[in-house]
């Protein structure tokens, strides 16, 4: 699917934080690990470990080599002058932004944050039918964050909420479109710097007739894997038992 052009402003944005991600990434130590399973063009879902707040999405963006839309959620910042700032901010870079259902009573109410995610959905439906490269953080809340986080520890890993799969459901029904969805697990170890490890997976399609939360605990099960998490599921064992998704061979 051909891409369609972007205005100019998203361009030189899009490159500009590439720039900084790239500057930034040079105070880990980091490594790439199957990046070749990443589809050189057309629409896919990346979905990632949610670690830290910073560096998830800053490594990323460097090194993955296309422009990658980020669907983000801002309900962490109380300044309401800076949340108009970043909400314009993301709109230039036509980043998706979504409300977690705990942070609802500080950002308008369940109505609100339910038209949030409406056009959230729809931003990443479009994205995805323009050819787009969209990336989820499925758990929703990293490991390390300056505000509130649920995880307790460096191992500590939230149930995947369904929504990247229905991202890819929806753009889908088309009759067009097809979306990988990319798994792909960070390692982090601590030290004088962080030594990151991003390892990406194989890309897998959606089944239709197989249960929505099966498939997304098949993908959440493979990004654990990746991320190195000793309780993760046993590749071995994982490959005796029937997957409810369909590995992409490219």
């Amino acid at each position: 699917m051909a891409r369609l052009a972007e205005p100019l402003a998203t361009r030189i944005a899009d490159l500009a934080i590439r720039a900084a991600c790239r500057f930034a990434a040079r105070r880990i130590d980091l490594r790439v690990e199957g990046l070749e399973h990443l589809p050189a063009s057309g629409p896919a879902i990346i979905a990632a470990r949610h670690f830290h707040h910073f560096y998830d999405g800053c490594v990323l963006v460097a090194v993955v080599p296309r422009t990658l839309k980020i669907l983000v959620t801002l309900d962490w910042m109380n300044n309401a002058t800076g949340l108009r700032l970043m909400r314009g901010a993301c709109k230039i870079v036509n980043w998706p932004v979504v409300v977690r259902s705990d942070s609802e009573a500080r950002h308008g109410g369940a109505t609100a944050a339910g038209r949030q995610l409406l056009l959230a959905t729809r931003e990443c439906v479009d994205l995805l039918r323009a050819g787009q490269l969209v990336l989820v953080f499925p758990e929703g809340y990293p490991t390390i964050d300056p505000s509130f986080t649920p995880k307790t520890g460096d191992d500590a890993f939230l149930s995947f909420q369904p929504g990247f799969v229905r991202f890819a459901a929806l753009a889908e029904r088309d009759g067009i479109t097809r979306v990988p969805i990319v798994p792909v697990g960070l390692e982090y170890q601590r030290g004088n710097r962080w030594r990151v490890t991003v390892r990406f997976g194989l890309p897998v399609t959606r089944l239709p007739d197989v249960d929505i939360g099966d498939q997304v605990t098949a993908i959440e099960e493979e990004v654990r894997r990746l991320s190195g998490l000793e309780h993760a599921v046993d590749s071995n064992e994982k490959a005796g038992n029937e997957t409810p998704i369909e590995v992409v061979r490219t």
